[in-house]
């Protein structure tokens, strides 16, 4: 089988998840592709663009931000990769993507993940900006630790 270009970006968030100590299994649970299910409680939505540099401009089409909106009745444990040409992967949990973008919207909307040299990840999106920046580092542990804080919760 060729190998697509979606299939590197997307090897790079699903690498870095499967090296973490809490990664114990990833699935793929539907036709859709970037939607992936891991260790059977967090569903996982991964978007690229291969642009090389700061900013990167997410777009979401209305049924994109319907199946993302779908998941998001049924389960806390969703996420949001955005990959960042060959720079970065930016996390974004339930809240912080509804912050970003009405996802009722029948209009596109956007996220631009915005990276100051040697600085950490700015995020604004069509209806905010997130009040705090995001460190490069933080994935992919944030999709675990948030997970285990809101099963102990």
């Amino acid at each position: 089988m060729k190998i697509q270009i979606q299939d590197l970006y997307h090897g790079a968030v699903l690498s870095q998840i499967s090296e973490h100590p809490s990664f114990h299994a990833l699935k793929k649970v539907d036709s859709e592709y970037g939607h992936y299910l891991v260790n059977q409680d967090t569903r996982l939505f991964v978007k690229y663009l291969t642009k090389k540099s700061s900013p990167w401009n997410f777009k979401f089409s209305v049924s994109e931000m319907q199946s993302i909106q779908h998941v998001m009745k049924k389960t806390n444990n969703v996420f949001l990769c955005l990959v960042c040409g060959q720079e970065t992967i930016c996390a974004l949990n339930k809240n912080e993507l509804r912050n970003l973008i009405n996802l009722n919207s029948a209009e596109t909307q956007y996220i631009i993940v915005e990276v100051p040299t040697g600085g950490s990840m700015h995020v604004k999106g069509t209806t905010r900006t997130l009040e705090r920046t995001l460190r490069h580092n933080s994935f992919p542990g944030k999709l675990f630790e948030e997970t285990l804080e809101l099963s102990n919760s």
